[in-house]
């Protein structure tokens, strides 16, 4: 069984392109994860795809299709969030690779909401671009802060300071003008690869530093290594809750059949449990439930098996293994599009059609409307909602609210909103209960554009 450590999980997040899964995948590398016979294998998909970085790229892709040329995996697009996870003497760090190009959006969410904290990727010589907008509003949403700022490529720029100096400047103004936390962010330079360099020669600012002789911080390695978290502790009354997206089960795990990845947010999962699968059972009409066979901590890189464990405790990403499970039907297709929250027959998970919320509009550009519909972002789920009704509006988050006739949100301001599922419910959280399962983001027209909180679940 696994010791008990502190586990963190900590979303490598940013703009296409900039490098996140290369420096993840350099990590590996370093950190003896891979052997020389998988770097010289991904050497040759590599040469078959776009450029040799990919070799660290597809260290940590799960997708098989890195050896299909013409696939995204193989031309070094993260579709689906990637897990590797490191352990050092005190703490375990599970680093969640994210997409980052636009297309899947949705993963981001995903793979951003299960962390603790980010650590935000940005080419140094390009600057922050608009994903790296969008994911800043993403943690501010999801109220999860960054501890940690990598610029990569500075191969790019020389390896000069004045660089790195300036990206740092314009990153903490982003920060402050979106109202992330950032008060304990590490900023890094860092080059993983370069045309030309061979293969297995250690990157700039992976594990040390050899052409950057004015910086006087950390490592990448070294980071992870000291990362340390004091996280808000969930409610110790509250029920189980896991988090399970639908690019997360598996049907037919070698030896062990259906299973899963889910993240614990509340409670102490245990095997043998009976767990009930929202809002799955609202939409079939009866409970889907299934039982606990065991439960591991989450396997990630191939070098670093699951970790059998006696139980599953809040904020820890773990392994499922199912059995008796009440539907026939695929879970690939049963979870298709979606996310599921997950409690037990005792204390199922709420399912809402119409909740009043609290929410602001953080884009500039953008009013939400009386009847406009967009895409809200709750967890690791995601459904059509429109406004029904805004009953109170107030100018800021500690400010009285007032009632209001006015039937629109305009940017900054803060509106007491009435909103409906469009297409089908949501499992969804009281603030009051659990917190973080109350948090949602909005996106419309391919960016995020309001966050807000469930404060009452009216139907």
């Amino acid at each position: 069984m696994a010791t008990e450590k502190q586990d963190i999980s900590l979303a490598i997040c940013g703009h296409a392109w900039h490098g996140k899964s290369t420096l993840l995948g350099k990590v590996v590398a370093e950190s003896g994860m891979a052997t020389a016979r998988e770097l010289e294998e991904a050497r040759r998909v590599a040469a078959e795809g776009r450029d040799a970085s990919l070799v660290f790229a597809q260290l940590v892709f799960r997708s098989k299709d890195v050896h299909v040329q013409a696939s995204e995996a193989a031309r070094g697009i993260t579709i689906l969030p990637s897990m590797v996870r490191f352990d050092f003497p005190d703490h375990r760090v599970t680093v969640i690779d994210t997409p980052g190009q636009e297309t899947y959006a949705n993963n981001r969410f995903f793979g951003m909401f299960q962390a603790d904290a980010a650590l935000l990727v940005v080419d140094v010589a390009d600057g922050p671009a608009p994903v790296t907008h969008q994911v800043v509003r993403i943690l501010k949403g999801f109220e999860i802060p960054v501890h940690g700022c990598v610029f990569t490529k500075m191969d790019r720029v020389g390896f000069e300071e004045q660089p790195f100096l300036e990206r740092k400047e314009e990153l903490q103004r982003i920060f402050d003008e979106a109202g992330v936390i950032h008060d304990r962010c590490t900023f890094i330079p860092t080059s993983a690869y370069a045309p030309g360099r061979d293969l297995h020669e250690p990157g700039e600012g992976i594990s040390r530093f050899s052409r950057i002789g004015w910086y006087d911080g950390p490592t990448v390695r070294d980071y992870l290594g000291q990362l340390t978290f004091e996280r808000i502790r969930p409610p110790q009354a509250a029920p189980l809750r896991l988090v399970i997206h639908g690019s997360e089960v598996y049907d037919n795990v070698p030896g062990i059949g259906k299973a899963c990845t889910a993240l614990v947010e509340t409670g102490t999962l245990l095997p043998e449990q009976t767990l009930v699968f929202e809002p799955l059972s609202a939409e079939k009409g009866h409970a889907v439930t299934a039982k606990v066979r065991s439960v591991q901590l989450t396997k990630g890189h191939i070098a670093t098996p699951g970790i059998p464990v006696e139980r599953g405790v809040p904020r820890q990403l773990v392994g499922i293994a199912l059995r008796g499970f009440s539907e026939k039907e695929s879970l690939r297709e049963l979870f298709k599009g979606r996310g599921a929250v997950v409690g037990t027959e005792d204390a199922p998970p709420r399912v809402a059609r119409l909740v009043l919320v609290e929410m602001t509009v953080f884009d500039p550009d953008t009013i939400l409307s009386q009847g406009d519909q967009w895409t809200v972002h709750a967890h690791v789920d995601r459904v059509a909602m429109e406004i029904e009704r805004v009953e109170a509006k107030r100018a800021n988050e500690s400010d009285v609210w007032a009632p209001t006739s006015e039937q629109a949100l305009a940017p900054g301001e803060w509106g007491r909103v009435r909103l409906r599922c469009v297409t089908r419910p949501v499992a969804l959280e009281e603030a009051s209960a659990i917190p973080a399962l109350s948090k949602f983001v909005v996106r419309k027209e391919q960016k995020a554009v309001a966050y807000g909180r469930c404060v009452q679940i009216i139907e």
